[in-house]
């Protein structure tokens, strides 16, 4: 039902369009007899410049902008007789709907409205001085005279354009008819003030009126309108490059999540307009939308959007209108969308997903929009490109984790039991004629096989989901000093917190806990040390966590030396996880004198970005 309603609305807008087109241009037909050619042409040519120029480069007012050509029009009118106004008027804003680009019916329209809103207030002001006014002779009704004028048809102007808004089935709010209709209020002041001045100039004695006072009368107005567009066109390329950094700035973190393009939709209208949009990433050979906004069909096959891909050959293309194109363009939206674009994301020349927007007026895309968009598909490829990444070294930080299980559990647990089951075999051979032998194998090995169980255990809990990915940081420190003290009853263990806590990369959490975990292990098991203090500081831009302790303390060379030879996680090793996460690690200690951990992490580790779904352990 709500479908055949926006058709509906569709159809009436289409039609009320076509009729204020028919109508304008009967008016312009009608007037070809009537027209009088002047006998100097420069003036004419002069204006009509001038009148491309201010139709052409609208000024920015508040959140819109407008143009400047009526006090020209209206000039043209008072020179030259409303006949040729109408023809020229007509053609200059037809010229101009066209070089924009704008689509042939939205042209023809706009160029149709002008001419009745002109002829509509021109027709109210004869009938008026008419009945009540024999004719303009001062300045003062001159003045009255163009001002009632001006305002007249700015009037008729936003009330052809405001019917076709409050018909079609898009969206027209009370705040964007106040937006609309304050920016044309400002666009009737200028012209006003401007033909006053016109009337109040021309009376004066200044000599003969030619060229050159058309020409430095008008040149602040077409100046106004250059400049005005310059600072416009400025001002939206600005708008568009904050939007990008936005969009930059939102995702990234975010590269390594299943909804990494979350919140996308908040700066996608600085970009460029739409009523639909959606990102698809094609995956092992199939299509996964993973995200939408607006009027989208999730209705599309794979086979559908690799025809799209086929079709574009690598390039943007834009589809309208969408009902004459093929069905396959049409199933990416819902009914109401009559425009699409389209634009692959391209990945080491392998298409790895497909942009689409769209829109409910059918319409080309500006070359503006155009860059804009491809800048946006170059964004979203180098976090396909880094996705990727991420998702193949994760696969080989897993391959490299079960070789690396597989080695200690052969080095380790393997050996050990190894040895253990084949001095149970020597204790059976002597079970009946040597027993109190076999006793004494027995008694020796027990203990091996609860250090080898106790391995097995370990290994198996090192396996579990990290502390750090079910709680964060703080809350994993916390639980591991409450452990500690629990099971070391001659230890103490202190934690404290300082600043305001900050969501760190889930790598830089892994591998800070990492670090605290190794540093208090070394106090307990090679420093025997009876108190352990950790401070763990959140700070503006970094995070800061030290670890003291009263052991035995050591040497750093000897330790590095030793570090060098073993295959433990060690001091070496410390540090090029710290480097990971381009934190800074110091360590000092003193034999007799404790050791201090001071590990410094920024809080916006670009290293620890690119990593966040490595699964070191």
């Amino acid at each position: 039902m709500e479908r055949f309603k926006t058709s509906a609305r569709e159809r009436i807008a289409q039609r009320y369009m076509l009729l204020i087109t028919v109508i304008g241009f009967i008016a312009i037909i009608l007037s070809l007899p009537y027209i009088e050619w002047p006998s100097s042409y420069s003036i004419l040519f002069l204006l009509i410049l001038f009148l491309v120029v201010t139709e052409f480069f609208s000024i920015p007012i508040g959140k819109g902008s407008t143009t400047l050509g009526f006090p020209i029009v209206f000039t043209f009118d008072f020179l030259f007789g409303l006949s040729l106004t109408l023809i020229v008027y007509s053609l200059v804003v037809l010229t101009i709907n066209f070089v924009q680009r704008r689509p042939t019916r939205v042209a023809f329209f706009n160029s149709a409205q002008l001419i009745l809103s002109f002829l509509a207030a021109k027709g109210i002001l004869i009938f008026i001085y008419t009945l009540f006014i024999n004719e303009t002779v001062s300045v003062s009704e001159r003045v009255t005279y163009a001002i009632i004028f001006t305002v007249l048809f700015y009037i008729f102007n936003e009330l052809f354009v405001d019917i076709v808004l409050w018909i079609r089935p898009q969206p027209y709010t009370l705040v964007e008819w106040k937006q609309r209709v304050a920016v044309e209020f400002i666009g009737m002041m200028l012209s006003a003030i401007y033909l006053t001045l016109f009337f109040v100039l021309g009376t004066e004695n200044r000599g003969e009126v030619d060229i050159f006072s058309f020409f430095f009368f008008f040149s602040p107005l077409v100046a106004l309108s250059l400049i005005g567009a310059s600072h416009f066109k400025l001002r939206i390329e600005k708008k568009r490059l904050q939007g990008l950094i936005s969009i930059k700035k939102d995702l990234n973190p975010r590269i390594s999540e299943r909804d990494w393009l979350k919140g996308l939709e908040k700066n996608l209208p600085k970009l460029f307009d739409y009523d639909a949009f959606s990102i698809w990433i094609k995956e092992d050979g199939d299509w996964d939308c993973q995200f939408s906004h607006g009027a989208v069909s999730h209705l599309i096959e794979n086979m559908e959007l690799d025809k799209i891909i086929n079709e574009s050959g690598g390039h943007l293309i834009t589809v309208s209108p969408l009902a004459k194109a093929e069905s396959f363009y049409q199933k990416s939206f819902l009914a109401s969308i009559k425009c699409g674009i389209y634009c692959p994301l391209i990945v080491d020349e392998e298409f790895k997903g497909l942009m689409i927007i769209g829109r409910m007026r059918p319409q080309q895309t500006r070359p503006e929009e155009n860059e804009m968009i491809n800048a946006l598909g170059n964004q979203i490829e180098v976090l396909i490109k880094g996705r990727t990444l991420m998702s193949e070294r994760e696969r080989r930080m897993i391959l490299e984790e079960r070789n690396r299980i597989a080695r200690e559990i052969h080095d380790g647990i393997a050996q050990s039991v190894a040895g253990t089951v084949m001095k149970l075999e020597v204790a059976n051979r002597h079970s009946m004629d040597r027993p109190q032998q076999a006793f004494e194998i027995l008694r020796k090995v027990l203990p091996e096989l609860r250090g080898s169980l106790k391995e097995i255990r370990e290994s198996i809990f090192a396996l579990r989901p990290y502390p750090t990915e079910k709680h964060g940081l703080p809350q994993a420190i916390a639980e591991e000093v409450n452990r500690l003290n629990e099971t070391h009853e001659n230890v103490h263990i202190h934690l404290m917190e300082r600043g305001n806590h900050q969501t760190l990369s889930p790598e830089i959490e892994k591998m800070t806990f990492h670090i605290f975990k190794e540093s208090i292990q070394n106090a307990l098991k090679h420093a025997s040390a009876s108190k352990i203090t950790t401070i763990l500081d959140y700070q503006n831009e970094r995070v800061v966590m030290n670890i003291k302790d009263n052991g035995s303390g050591f040497r750093l060379n000897e330790a590095l030396l030793k570090a060098q030879k073993g295959n433990h996680f060690g001091i070496l090793n410390m540090n090029e996880e710290a480097s990971k996460l381009d934190a800074k690690l110091e360590i000092n200690s003193f034999v007799g004198k404790g050791t201090n951990i001071l590990l410094v992490t920024p809080v916006y580790s670009e290293r620890g970005k690119e990593s966040d779904k490595d699964n070191d352990r």
